[in-house]
């Protein structure tokens, strides 16, 4: 994607190398999903590292890149690892310190007094290296993003009639990553929230075999991921009758939906962003039920910055893919929260998912 500015800011911070290891960024450099992969990127040269499963693949799709095999002649991968940072990486590596484990580092540089060669370079710890890269989607990240969002609708209009047949929340949430599959998914991007009733007062609650009875609210959150990106959406359907105050804060999170949208444009805090939406919850007198924050920026991870949050001071970029996502929560009785994936334009925020805003009721 950015490989060249990744490689620019290699050389700003006076590093001959930088080493990644979290699937994350490996899958953003490269595109290329592996579960045991590593990058080393120098000044010059880009080193795509993987073991015999994925090598010939890699081999094979990563055309401009040096693949090494991880372990080759039954080496120990660890030790394997080292030697190719010795080799390649120069004196002084990057990596990545807030995704490396305490003991992957402590194997890496060979601190538990192993004989074999021990590590030269000067490891040097960053936290959010790549994030300046990643918060801005390209056009191409931003398409894929949108068939992801646009598949997810699918997968939303599928199982409202299914919804009355299914025993209980569980059994709704298997409907829901089959019908992910169907549309071409690869998987959920989280575990998909199914909660019913006075569950939906519980922002994150944990599906479980609670039933799914009507006469209640059924919060749905969900996302698939799709060519490596994921999506993020939520709704509340009625499923019958509901308590009238279910109802009442509906059109007030939808409210302060629409109105932290309406917000949404690049140069602009996220914490006015966040503000707009608490700011409506709070004028109807539900600000100390808006739980969480407004929204959230999402990609390959589906959590990535920008935190559209009252404490956050970051400034939104062109680009930047956001969720909103307002909610109220009403202890032993109900939630609702409604969530959309926009796109940061300059002047404006791209509404991604199509399905609409509007009360759904089944049943």
């Amino acid at each position: 994607m950015k490989v060249e500015e990744v490689i620019k800011k290699i050389k700003e911070k006076n590093l001959d190398s930088f080493f990644v290891s979290s699937r994350a960024n490996v899958f953003y450099l490269s595109h290329f999903s592996s579960s045991n992969a590593f990058i080393l990127l120098t000044q010059t040269e880009k080193f795509f590292i993987t073991d015999s499963r994925y090598y010939e693949a890699a081999k094979e799709v990563l055309k401009n890149w040096n693949v090494i095999q991880l372990g080759e002649k039954n080496k120990n991968q660890i030790d394997h690892l080292r030697e190719i940072l010795n080799e390649y990486g120069g004196e002084k590596v990057g990596f990545e310190e807030d995704r490396t484990t305490i003991a992957f580092y402590k194997k890496l540089v060979n601190k538990e007094g192993s004989k074999t060669e021990s590590l030269k370079c000067q490891l040097v710890g960053f936290s959010g290296f790549f994030d300046q890269f990643r918060v801005s989607k390209t056009e191409e990240e931003i398409q894929i993003i949108k068939e992801a969002v646009k598949k997810t609708d699918r997968v939303f209009e599928s199982i409202l009639p299914l919804i009355p047949s299914a025993k209980n929340e569980l059994d709704l949430r298997r409907m829901i990553i089959n019908e992910i599959f169907l549309q071409g998914g690869t998987g959920e991007s989280f575990p998909s929230i199914v909660a019913s009733g006075k569950n939906s007062a519980i922002p994150h609650h944990e599906t479980s075999y609670d039933p799914v009875e009507k006469n209640n609210p059924v919060l749905i959150d969900m996302g698939m991921v799709y060519k490596g990106y994921c999506s993020d959406f939520t709704r509340v359907i009625f499923y019958g009758e509901v308590d009238p105050e279910i109802e009442k804060i509906y059109q007030i999170v939808k409210e302060a939906h629409i109105t932290a949208v309406e917000k949404v444009k690049a140069g602009i805090s996220v914490r006015e962003i966040d503000k707009a939406a608490r700011d409506i919850i709070k004028k109807y007198g539900y600000g100390d039920y808006f739980l969480h924050s407004t929204g959230h920026g999402v990609g390959i991870e589906i959590h990535e910055p920008p935190r559209v949050s009252e404490k956050s001071e970051e400034i939104l970029q062109e680009n930047t893919v956001i969720t909103i996502e307002p909610g109220i929560y009403i202890p032993h009785k109900g939630g609702v929260r409604l969530e959309n994936i926009v796109v940061v334009r300059k002047n404006r925020a791209e509404v991604l998912t199509e399905t609409p805003l509007d009360q759904v009721v089944i049943g």
